[in-house]
């Protein structure tokens, strides 16, 4: 008989693919529009605007995983329940600190975004600079949130979570969309709408939180012991997490610098997809993390260590067909995305290293979960310096010298590298024995039949782009598909999961 606790992180894994999905979805289907009745240059300041909040959870300083990490482990008992509340007001204070240091910062400095860093040609410049000083206080509350959604993580409630997510991205990109259509084409006034949406979803994600703790007539104030209890790990994962936003964002970062905000559009759609890509995996890992945390806790080692290969494999299948189908039809897709020959020409090129990219990256943020569950940080925060220096210093030379195809280039062969060499090494710190079985049975198979699948695809050398828009896509739909369906024969237990999900169809 299946156990609670299986059907429990089933169902969040399910509601997180969901949430995910459906914001990745929801996300594809608008973001076009946006672009359709904004213009490119005006979708390239919502895309510098994905860019700075990403740049923004710098000062997260590791605060959310903590937060995630914590709830997971103190939530079973009244004495873990009391400290939990502790640190989560502890935790409050410096959020809040924090958020109007960024909320001020980027306002002053919102004049010389809009007239030194940004190439605007037709936008007017005290439009761009609003926008901006509205984009601080919008990274602020969403900023805030993701601390709250991180302790509705750590409680497994993700079903409420990923329920509520699906209201408030319908907010931000259908509102968002209404607003821009009937209401103004003016940009600051849909950052205006994105602001209020920032507000209730912060409101609410709060009260959330605060409705797991029991009712107490004393007031909890922020702990300085309680600082230093969680200020190790914290800080473990606050550097890494910094280095990893440089990592990701520093092309994003300077490409806004060279390119203009027309160009940064169509880099924009690049990045919109490569995230949907991201997304494929990322309702695994929120819904494994505190399992293996608190199988690890147990002394349960090995159902640990088999939740975490069963759920590589899982991953391996997503990321290899998904990306590796996007990469294969990269002018076909965004043509039959946006409808914009220009910018799917622009962009394909671009958009087939960065989804072979985070193909790879999708797999190898595995070893990051083993470690994550051991609550030991160390060899992350090694690995993750010596290869973000090369990293760092192989980006700025490539965007420089080469522009927007050098920073892919230069992305898919440093994460395929890393890919090769680094989870080997990890294993051999927390699982000896673990590597050569996770490679020849989890990960390499998958990648082989995907390769030869769409190798197959792509030898037929069917034109697509002699159809309409509606039979591209469908076609591509089919392509990724069948990929899918020949991974899953593979594996036994994809193929549970696949017979599953058929008899309760």
């Amino acid at each position: 008989m299946e156990t609670s606790r299986n059907r429990s992180i089933k169902s969040n894994v399910v509601a997180n693919y969901i949430g995910q999905f459906y914001a990745m979805f929801i996300g594809i289907i608008i973001l076009p529009m946006y672009m359709t009745y904004l213009g490119a240059e005006a979708f390239g300041l919502i895309g510098f605007f994905t860019m700075l909040s990403g740049w923004m959870a710098l000062l997260d300083v590791g605060l959310s995983s903590t937060m995630s990490r914590e709830s997971a482990s103190l939530k079973n008992s009244k004495t873990g329940i009391k400290e939990l509340k502790s640190i989560l007001r502890t935790i409050e204070f410096i959020f809040v600190v924090i958020a109007i240091l960024i909320c001020a910062s980027i306002y002053i400095n919102s004049d010389w975004m809009a007239n030194e860093w940004l190439k605007t040609i037709n936008l007017n410049v005290g439009s761009v600079s609003y926008s901006i000083s509205l984009m601080g206080a919008l990274v602020g509350f969403r900023w805030m949130a993701g601390m709250y959604k991180g302790a509705i993580n750590g409680f497994e409630d993700q079903v409420w979570l990923n329920a509520y997510l699906v209201i408030i991205n319908t907010l931000k990109f259908v509102g968002g969309l209404l607003v821009i259509i009937y209401l103004s084409r003016d940009i600051a006034v849909y950052f205006e709408y994105q602001l209020a949406v920032g507000v209730i979803e912060l409101g609410v994600v709060m009260i959330r939180v605060y409705s797991k703790f029991p009712k107490s007539q004393v007031l909890e104030l922020p702990s300085y012991k309680t600082l230093r209890k969680i200020a190790p790990f914290a800080l473990s994962i606050a550097y890494t997490s910094a280095l990893w936003i440089v990592l990701t964002q520093i092309d994003k970062l300077l490409l806004s610098n060279i390119l203009t905000l027309v160009e940064y559009g169509y880099f924009t759609l690049v990045v919109v997809i490569v995230n949907g890509i991201s997304v494929m995996s990322s309702p695994i890992g929120d819904a494994i993390r505190p399992r293996m945390t608190s199988l690890i806790s147990q002394g349960k080692v090995t159902e640990m260590l088999n939740l975490y290969r069963r759920s590589s494999q899982i991953v391996a299948i997503v990321a290899f067909s998904v990306s590796g189908m996007a990469a294969t039809f990269s002018e076909e897709l965004l043509y039959a995305w946006t409808g914009d020959m220009e910018a799917a020409k622009w962009s394909s090129k671009i958009l087939f290293w960065y989804a072979l990219g985070n193909g790879a990256l999708m797999v190898l943020a595995f070893q990051y979960y083993l470690q994550f569950a051991y609550g030991n940080l160390r060899y992350h925060v090694k690995g993750n310096t010596y290869f973000g220096i090369v990293q760092i210093v192989v980006m700025v030379v490539a965007i420089y010298e080469y522009g927007a195809i050098g920073a892919a280039i230069s992305w898919f062969s440093l994460q395929a590298v890393f890919l090769i060499l680094w989870p080997a090494y990890i294993h051999g710190k927390f699982a000896p024995g673990l590597h050569r079985k996770w490679l020849q049975y989890d990960i390499l198979p998958f990648l082989m039949i995907t390769s030869f699948v769409l190798f197959f695809f792509a030898y037929i050398d069917i034109d697509l782009m002699l159809l309409d828009r509606f039979e591209i896509f469908m076609s591509l739909l089919l392509v990724g598909l069948v990929t899918l369906l020949c991974n899953i024969i593979f594996s036994k237990d994809a193929r549970k999961i696949a017979l599953k999900f058929l008899r309760a169809v």
